[in-house]
């Protein structure tokens, strides 16, 4: 199994830790990713399901939180809702899914109103956070 870190640019990082190595590695197999260091910890941006995704881990390997992109209609239904309720003419731009290391789930929905986009979050059951 291998895992592909890139250098040259600025903040990516050839050096990454083994045990950030493996733990990515147990979480997501041989999928291919890019690494770049943020402040000790280490960032990989890879695929997941054919999805972007981004995940975080610290420098022993303890993936920190992750976040994919999702389909809308992943989204939860009450968020849904809400945005339909309250921004009837918004478009959904974005959607994502937040993990933490607590396997705790949040949702991000961006939405267009107009010329304004805003970033709305919700918790796991679709209740509005931000």
């Amino acid at each position: 199994t291998s895992v592909f870190s890139q250098g040259k640019e600025t903040g990516l990082t050839q050096s990454t830790p083994d045990a950030v190595l493996k733990g990515f590695i147990k979480n997501y197999g041989d999928e291919k990713a890019t690494w770049r260091e943020d402040e000790g910890n280490y960032e990989a941006t890879f695929k997941l399901i054919g999805m972007p995704a981004m995940a975080w881990y610290d420098s022993t390997g303890h993936r920190m939180k992750v976040v994919v992109d999702i389909k809308e209609e992943q989204l939860p239904t009450i968020a849904r809702s809400y945005i339909e309720r309250n921004y009837p003419k918004a478009k959904v731009s974005r959607a994502r899914k937040w993990t933490d290391d607590q396997k705790v789930s949040t949702y991000e929905a961006d939405i267009k109103v107009a010329a304004e986009t805003k970033k709305l979050m919700f918790t796991s059951k679709g209740d509005l956070i931000q």
